[in-house]
């Protein structure tokens, strides 16, 4: 019991960088324009005809369609979510930790990158609605799950005990 309460303590002390974040929005700006420029690049690859304008990405066409990258768009909260379940997890050597983070930030950023152009070709394909609700909801379940698929994979690779096994006295 001690050892879980103390990783939801250490798990409710990443909250601190959330909420300055949060609280100082600009600086996610070069995010921002990283994802704009991986977004852009590959909407330009796929044959779409993509323009920026600051934060926002115009795809010109049969269906033209306008979105604008906001902190959200970037998937930081989901980075710093697997950056506080690495870290708060007992009895794991510095070196683990850092390769957890190290692998897992690539994974959620392309997961997110996956996420604005699946967006992006359901709006083409089916229409803003579609794409909404794709956004809105199974998106959002979709990085989650990929976060927490992440730190398992993390924790099964660091050859910790079972976090999840119980004891049989």
């Amino acid at each position: 019991m001690l050892s879980t309460l103390v990783f939801l303590i250490k798990l409710l002390l990443f909250t601190i960088p959330l909420y300055l974040i949060l609280a100082f929005s600009q600086v996610m700006l070069p995010l921002q324009r990283l994802v704009i420029s991986h977004v852009r690049f590959l909407l330009v690859s796929m044959g779409f005809r993509v323009s920026i304008d600051n934060l926002l990405v115009s795809i010109s066409g049969a269906v033209p369609f306008a979105f604008f990258i906001s902190e959200d768009c970037t998937g930081w909260k989901s980075m710093l979510l697997l950056v506080a379940l690495i870290s708060a997890f007992p009895k794991v050597r510095m070196k683990e930790r850092l390769a957890g983070v190290a692998f897992g930030i690539p994974v959620i950023y392309t997961g997110n990158l996956a996420r604005i152009l699946a967006v992006v070709f359901v709006q083409q394909s089916l229409g803003t609605g579609a794409a909404m609700v794709l956004h809105d909801y199974l998106w959002q379940a979709g990085l989650i799950a990929l976060v927490l698929l992440t730190w398992l994979f993390w924790l099964s690779w660091a050859n910790k005990t079972k976090p999840f096994k119980t004891r049989h006295k």
